[in-house]
Formats: C-alpha cells, sequence, structure tokens
C-alpha cells in the first residue's frame, strides 16, 4: 500500500501549485508575495518551497478575526457578521 507523505507529514513541504490549492489562492498571488517577502519559504536551488507548519502559524499572525458591524454605522453595536476588509497585506 502505497501511503500519500504530503497528506500525513506534519513536516509537510508545498510547492507553489499545493500552496495554491491550501489557501485557495492564483500562484501569480504567491509568487508576488515571495518576491516581496509577504510569506515564509524556503529556496532551494532555483526552487521555491512552503513548509505547512510555518504557512499556519504565519496565517495564525496575521489573522484578523470577524468584526461585527451594523450595515451603515461601522460601529460595534451588533448586525450581520462580516470577514475583515482588505484581506492579507
Amino acid at each position: 500500500m502505497k501511503v500519500n507523505v504530503m497528506e500525513t507529514s506534519t513536516n509537510e513541504v508545498m510547492d507553489y501549485r499545493g500552496l495554491s490549492m491550501y489557501l485557495k489562492l492564483s500562484q501569480g498571488t504567491l509568487r508576488h508575495w515571495v518576491m516581496h517577502g509577504k510569506i515564509p519559504f524556503y529556496k532551494i536551488g532555483s526552487s521555491v518551497r512552503f513548509a505547512k507548519k510555518h504557512i499556519d502559524v504565519w496565517l495564525e499572525e496575521h489573522h484578523r478575526g470577524l468584526r461585527r458591524t451594523r450595515a451603515g454605522d461601522g460601529g460595534d453595536s451588533g448586525g450581520e457578521l462580516f470577514p475583515p476588509a482588505g484581506g492579507f497585506e
């Protein structure tokens, strides 16, 4: 029986394609973030790799949570839940 190391390992390493699928972002966005040092990565020769454990920590560090706002008032006085505007910077 063949075991898929990428799915079972806590030390998972991903390429652009794998991280793109994991974060549901385009590979172009990830390449831009790598060029500007906005995301943790390893450079191995000409290849770029991402350690899942470092990406997970990075996600937690960049988490903004949900904010409660009422449409139109921009305050914290109840209303619907909206995800934070802007995403990752």
